[in-house]
C-alpha cells in the first residue's frame, strides 16, 4: 500500500523554515524572542477552545519526542515525526490540536524552567509555525474558506507614522468596487484581534521604513496562525528592498503601487476562486 494521502505540503514547510532561520539571523535577539513568544501563546491556545475536539491518546513519551526534534537546528527531524504519525493514521486536526498545541505549551513552559534555552525555543516554536503553515489543507479550526468577495484589511504596521499613503490606496481601491476595511495607527495585539474577529481573506499592509520590520516580521506571523489561508501583501517605502522582504517575511506580494496591487488581487480572487 502507498501513503495515505498527507494533505501536507513539505515544499511550504521547508520554505517557511528557512524564513524563520532567515529572521534569526537578521533580526535582534530581543525581537525574535518577543516573536517565539507570540508563537507559543497563540499555538497553544487553540486545543482548550475547542470543546467539540476529543484529544487523542497521546503519550509523555511522544510529546518529549517531538519536543526533542522541533528544537535539532534541522528542519526534517520535526517534519518527519509529524508525517509518521500521519502515516499511523492520525488525523490533521489530531496533529495541530493534539501535538502543536500540546508543543507549544512545553516549549514555553520548558523555558520558563530553564529546560530550553531561548535558543531552542526560538527553533523549536519556528518548526511549530512551519508546520502549521504546511497543513495548510486544514488550518487551524477557526479559518474559514476562501471567497472571492472584493472586501480585504488594509493596515499600517504598528508604530508606523505615516498612513496618507494606504488611505490614498483605499480610496482607488474603494472607486474599483472594493470594500476595504482601513486600520492606521493601531496597536499589535488590537488589530491581531481585529484579525481574528474579521476573518479578512486579503490583507494589505505598508511599511515606510525599515525600524519597523520586526514588527511586520511579527504581524504577519500572528496573521498566519489566525488566518492561514489569507492573501498578504506588503506596500514597502522607498528604501526597503522587495527582495529582502521577501527572504525575511512570510507574505505572498509586495506591491510597488495601488494600480498594480489592485489589478493584482483582482486577478489571485479570480484564480482562489
Amino acid at each position: 500500500m502507498g501513503k495515505p494521502n498527507l494533505a501536507f505540503d513539505p515544499e511550504i514547510y521547508q520554505r517557511t523554515a528557512l524564513l524563520f532561520a532567515s529572521k534569526r539571523k537578521d533580526l535582534a535577539p530581543d525581537a525574535i524572542e518577543a516573536l517565539a513568544n507570540d508563537i507559543v501563546r497563540r499555538l497553544a491556545r487553540d486545543a482548550p477552545k475547542r470543546r467539540d475536539f476529543t484529544k487523542p491518546d497521546i503519550s509523555e513519551e511522544d510529546i518529549t519526542a517531538f519536543c526533542d526534534a522541533l528544537v535539532k537546528p534541522a528542519p526534517q527531524p520535526a517534519l518527519q515525526f509529524i508525517e509518521a504519525r500521519r502515516a499511523e493514521g492520525l488525523t490533521r486536526r489530531g496533529v495541530y490540536l493534539g501535538y502543536i498545541g500540546v508543543a507549544a505549551r512545553r516549549l514555553g513552559e520548558g523555558w520558563k524552567e530553564d529546560r530550553f534555552t531561548s535558543v531552542d525555543v526560538t527553533i523549536g516554536t519556528g518548526h511549530l509555525y512551519a508546520l502549521m503553515r504546511a497543513m495548510r489543507a486544514e488550518g487551524p479550526p477557526s479559518s474559514k474558506p476562501f471567497d472571492q468577495r472584493k472586501y480585504a484589511l488594509f493596515a499600517t504596521v504598528p508604530g508606523e507614522d505615516h498612513g496618507i499613503g494606504i488611505t490614498m490606496a483605499t480610496g482607488l481601491f474603494r472607486d474599483d468596487g472594493w470594500d476595504i476595511d482601513l486600520k492606521t495607527d493601531t496597536e499589535h495585539d488590537q488589530l491581531i484581534a481585529h484579525v481574528e474577529d474579521t476573518q479578512p481573506q486579503i490583507i494589505g499592509l505598508t511599511l515606510s521604513t525599515e525600524r519597523r520590520l520586526d514588527a511586520l516580521v511579527r504581524l504577519v506571523v500572528a496573521i498566519r496562525i489566525s488566518v492561514p489561508h489569507a492573501i498578504i501583501g506588503v506596500a514597502p517605502g522607498g528604501d526597503l528592498d522587495a527582495k529582502r522582504l521577501r527572504s525575511l517575511v512570510d507574505i505572498d506580494l509586495v506591491f510597488t503601487d495601488a494600480g498594480t496591487a489592485c489589478s493584482e488581487l483582482n486577478r489571485l480572487i479570480r484564480l482562489r476562486g
